[in-house]
């Protein structure tokens, strides 16, 4: 973290010359903390591209345990939890590309409305730091704080159900996300989500898009609404 502490201006010792530069000092001084305090504005609706499979971004397999090779050579779409209209997650939600998300900032909430599902997910702004005794739950737990121009997301607690994507990439309970939401400019998000959790894979890994503004806006959709794709789904893997 950048430290703004610096020592302090003596600007001049005889009253009559120092108004000029006390007022030049204090303009200064009240200018940078302002800058230093004043985190981005990401208020506005993104997409990030869709990314049905993260080992492609990745460039290869994530780290898996034995456990978690076998469960991931044995998953089919068909078990995908989105066919069954099960809210999608925090990560596989900013992937999902298809669906736009607005962002809603305030200086205590953080708050990421999904046009997938209508759902949302809050991420506390205000110091807390996160339960012990957590129920999982579909978005989990997230806590945030900005580190210059990047809030940093630290989010536990998760439903196991969720994928991680829709090739079938899977977690537990145990999965840690912590994400970074860099400013770029002011239509350019650089978001980097790393992935830990010690029954499916034997280390962190990371993946890094692109998020971008919309000039649009989310619209209403419903999962059950009218659903007729998964009655024609078949097992493809045995």
């Amino acid at each position: 973290m950048k430290n703004y502490f610096r020592a302090p201006i003596i600007c001049a010792t005889s009253l009559s010359l120092v108004l000029p530069f006390v007022i030049a000092c204090g303009s200064h001084a009240a200018s940078g903390n302002a800058q230093a305090a004043a985190p981005p504005d990401l208020n506005g609706v993104w997409a990030a591209p869709f990314t049905p499979d993260i080992s492609k971004t990745l460039g290869h397999q994530p780290p898996f345990t034995p456990y978690g090779a076998a469960r991931f050579a044995k998953e089919d779409e068909i078990d995908d939890p989105l066919t069954k209209c099960l809210p999608i997650g925090p990560a596989r939600g900013i992937q999902a590309g298809l669906m736009p998300f607005q962002i809603v900032q305030t200086p205590s909430v953080f708050t990421i409305l999904f046009e997938n599902q209508h759902t949302f997910r809050i991420i506390h702004m205000d110091g807390r730091p996160h339960p012990k005794d957590l129920d999982p739950t579909w978005f989990g737990d997230s806590i945030g704080k900005w580190e210059g121009d990047t809030l940093v997301v630290d989010t536990v607690g998760l439903d196991d159900r969720t994928w991680l994507d829709t090739a079938g990439h899977e977690h537990s309970d145990q999965l840690h996300l912590v994400e970074r939401f860099q400013n770029v400019d002011n239509n350019t998000i650089k978001w980097t989500v790393t992935f830990e959790d010690p029954k499916y894979f034997t280390e962190p890994w990371s993946i890094t898009l692109p998020i971008t503004r919309q000039n649009t806006e989310i619209m209403s959709y419903s999962c059950e609404e009218n659903e007729k794709d998964r009655v024609h789904l078949r097992r493809a893997k045995k």
